[in-house]
C-alpha cells in the first residue's frame, strides 16, 4: 500500500513539474495540472454521488456528469477558451459510460457522429467541440466516424430561454443504411438539439440512434416531453 501511495505521489509531482514546464492549468480551477486536478475531481466524484439520478442509464440518453460548476467551467474552457487538454478528460469520461451501457444492453454501434454547431460559432472558436470529443471517442472505440448531420438553422441555443429552447434546431442528414447510429453533444437542457438531430437521422434511414452528452443540467423527469424517440432503446 505505501509503495502505492509512493508511486501516484511521484506521479503527481511528475504532473505538476511538466505541467509548470508547459503552464498547462486545470480547466476548473486555474491551478497547475496536466488536466483536471485532484481536488477538482474529488469535487465532481461528490456531485455525481448526490446527483447519482441524472447520470444513470435513461430510456433517453445517456450522460456521464451531472453539470456542476467544476464540469460547467470545463466545459466552457474547452468550446470558448480553447482549453483542449480538457478533451481527453471529456471523451474519455463518455468511452466509459458507453462501457458501462454496452454491458448493460446497448447494441453494437455503426457510427458515431455529433450536433454540429453553427457555422459562425465554428468560425469564432475555430473548432466544432462536439465533433472533437465525437472523433475522439470512436477513436478510443474504434468505431466510424464522420460528419452526418447538416445544422439548417443558424442561430445558437446559447442564451436563449427554456421555451425557445424547446424549439430547437433544424438539421438534415445524409441517408443511411438502417445503422445504429451515436449521436454526441455537450450539454443537455431540454434536449430540444438531439431531438431534432435524432429525428433528421431517423428520416434518413437510421435503424437506432442513441443519443449521448457530457453533461445534464436538469432531470429528464422535467423535460422528457421534449424528448420522443419512440424507435430508440427498444
Amino acid at each position: 500500500m505505501m509503495r502505492a501511495e509512493a508511486k501516484t505521489l511521484l506521479n503527481k509531482k511528475l504532473s505538476d513539474f511538466f505541467s509548470f514546464i508547459l503552464g498547462s492549468t486545470c480547466p476548473a480551477c486555474g491551478c497547475l495540472a496536466s488536466q483536471v486536478c485532484s481536488q477538482c475531481l474529488k469535487s465532481i466524484r461528490l456531485n455525481d454521488s448526490v446527483s447519482e439520478q441524472i447520470v444513470e442509464y435513461h430510456d433517453q440518453v445517456i450522460v456521464a456528469y451531472a453539470y456542476s460548476a467544476v464540469i460547467r467551467k470545463v466545459i466552457l474552457g474547452f468550446k470558448y477558451r480553447n482549453q483542449r487538454s480538457s478533451l481527453r478528460f471529456l471523451g474519455d469520461a463518455l468511452v466509459d459510460r458507453l462501457v458501462v451501457e454496452k454491458s448493460r444492453s446497448l447494441c453494437k454501434i455503426d457510427l458515431i457522429t455529433w450536433a454540429p454547431t453553427t457555422d459562425l460559432r465554428k468560425i469564432e472558436r475555430g473548432h466544432d467541440h462536439a465533433e472533437l470529443v465525437a472523433r475522439y471517442v470512436a477513436k478510443q472505440l474504434q468505431i466510424s466516424c464522420r460528419k452526418v448531420l447538416t445544422r439548417l438553422s443558424d442561430h445558437p441555443q446559447t442564451g436563449k430561454s427554456r421555451d425557445a429552447r424547446l424549439v430547437g434546431p433544424v438539421f438534415t442528414a445524409q441517408k443511411l443504411n438502417a445503422e445504429h447510429v451515436l449521436i454526441i453533444d455537450d450539454v443537455v437542457t431540454t434536449g430540444a438539439t438531439l431531438n431534432s438531430a435524432s429525428h433528421a437521422l431517423y428520416q434518413a434511414g437510421a435503424g437506432l440512434v442513441t443519443c449521448m452528452a457530457v453533461a445534464s443540467t436538469v432531470l429528464w423527469q422535467s423535460s422528457i416531453g421534449s424528448y420522443a424517440l419512440a424507435k430508440a432503446r427498444k
